[in-house]
C-alpha cells in the first residue's frame, strides 16, 4: 500500500482533534473516525481543526481503520508519515536524483551502530556512508526548522554520527523539508537547545544537508529536489540559552490572593499567559517557574503555586522581545493583570 510512488487509494478527511502522540480523530464522509498518526512531533502549526488530511485505509483486522499520510498547508501537501520519508530518499538516491548523493546506492537499511539504528547505509566506489534522515514539517514562508519537539533520540544520533566519523567512516544527517518554497534551514533552538548545540558541535565531523521536495499534483511522487541553505553564522550567534518565554497555566476556580505587597487580587478561573525574559539560563528560569516548592520572588510565583502549568514556550533570541510579545498577547487577551 505504501510503495513509492504513492499509488494507494487516497482517502480525504478533515482533522478534528489529537488524542495523543499517535491517535487523532477526523471526519471521513461526514463520519467521525479514529486514525493512526505515525509522527510523534508536536505539529502545532499543521494539525489545526478542519485541516484537510490524506489518509490510507488500514487492513480490516486492525482496530484503527485509517493511517494519516499527509495534511495540507496553504494548498500544498505535507507528508506526515515519517517512515515514508526514508522510502522516498532511498528511491531518489537509487535514481541519482539527489545532487550530493550522485553515484551512491543503498547498501542496507536500519543499519545498527551501538544503541542506534541509522536509516540508510549508502555506498559508492570509494566509501560507505551512514545516513540519518529527519522529516522536517516545521516551516514558515522561507525558513524551515527541526525539531518541532524535544528529541533526545535525535541528539544521540548526532553524537553517534560524529563518533562514526571519528572512526574513519563518512556520516551524514539529511533534513527533508516538506515544502518547496523554503530557502533556509535552521535547528529549532527555541524548542530544543540541546539538539541545536549538538548540531553545531558535530558540523566539522558530520555532513549536514537540507533539501526541500516538491510533489506532483496527485501527491504520488516527488518531481523536484532543491538543496536548502544552512546559515551557520546565524545559528552559532543565536544558539544561546537566553531569550523570552511564555508560560501558560490554568486556574481551576476563582481565587482571591495576596502577591507580595499587592492585596486582594481577584483571579477568575481560566487560562493565563505570563511573558518573561532571561538574559542568561533561560531553561533554568522556566524550570524554576514550573516548580511548586520554591521561595516566592516574583508576583508570578503566587499564581504558579495555585494553578496548573500547561505549557512553556521558550523563544531563544538575543533580541529583547518581551515588551513586543506582551503587546501582541494583550491584543487577544480578555483581561490584563
Amino acid at each position: 500500500m505504501f510503495d513509492y510512488p504513492f499509488n494507494f487509494e487516497k482517502v480525504f478527511a478533515t482533522f478534528l482533534q489529537r488524542h495523543n502522540r499517535f491517535l487523532i480523530s477526523c471526519l471521513v464522509e461526514g463520519k467521525e473516525v479514529p486514525a493512526y498518526l505515525p509522527n510523534p512531533g508536536r505539529l502545532w502549526e499543521l494539525l489545526i481543526k478542519d485541516t484537510p488530511l490524506i489518509l490510507a485505509k488500514n487492513k480490516t483486522e486492525l482496530k484503527i481503520p485509517y493511517t494519516v499520510i499527509a495534511c495540507y498547508k496553504e494548498g500544498q501537501p505535507v507528508l506526515l508519515h515519517t517512515h515514508l520519508t526514508n522510502k522516498i530518499v532511498e528511491t531518489l538516491v537509487d535514481n541519482n536524483e539527489i545532487p550530493f548523493f550522485k553515484n551512491y546506492s543503498v547498501l542496507s537499511k536500519e543499519t545498527k551502530y551501538k544503541k542506534s539504528r541509522f536509516d540508510l547505509l549508502l555506498k559508492n566506489e570509494k566509501e560507505e556512508l551512514f545516513l540519518e534522515i529527519k522529516t522536517c514539517t516545521l516551516f514558515g514562508k522561507k525558513i524551515a526548522m527541526f525539531p518541532d519537539a524535544v528529541t533526545e533520540r535525535g541528539t544521540r544520533h548526532l553524537l553517534e554520527l560524529k563518533e562514526i566519523s571519528q572512526h574513519g567512516k563518512r556520516a551524514c544527517i539529511l533534513f527533508v523539508i516538506m515544502n518547496s518554497q523554503i530557502d533556509y534551514f535552521l535547528p529549532a533552538y527555541h524548542i530544543d537547545l540541546n539538539f541545536s548545540k549538538s548540531l553545531v558541535e558535530v558540523r566539522d565531523f558530520v555532513d549536514i544537508k537540507a533539501m526541500s521536495v516538491t510533489w506532483d499534483k496527485s501527491f504520488s511522487y516527488v518531481d523536484n529536489v532543491k538543496l536548502v541553505n544552512i546559515p551557520w553564522n546565524l545559528i552559532e550567534q543565536e544558539t544561546n540559552d537566553r531569550g523570552c518565554y511564555l508560560l501558560l497555566s490554568e486556574l481551576a476556580d476563582n481565587k482571591k490572593i495576596t502577591a507580595g505587597n499587592l492585596k486582594n487580587i481577584n483571579l477568575l478561573k481560566g487560562y493565563y499567559v505570563y511573558i518573561g525574559s532571561a538574559l542568561n539560563s533561560l531553561s533554568k528560569r522556566i524550570a524554576r517557574h514550573k516548580r511548586k516548592n520554591k521561595n516566592f520572588h516574583w508576583h508570578i510565583d503566587y499564581l504558579t503555586s495555585i494553578s496548573k502549568t500547561i505549557k512553556d514556550i521558550p523563544i531563544v533570541t538575543n533580541e529583547d522581545l518581551e515588551c513586543y510579545i506582551s503587546e501582541k498577547i494583550s491584543e487577544i487577551a480578555d483581561k490584563l493583570i
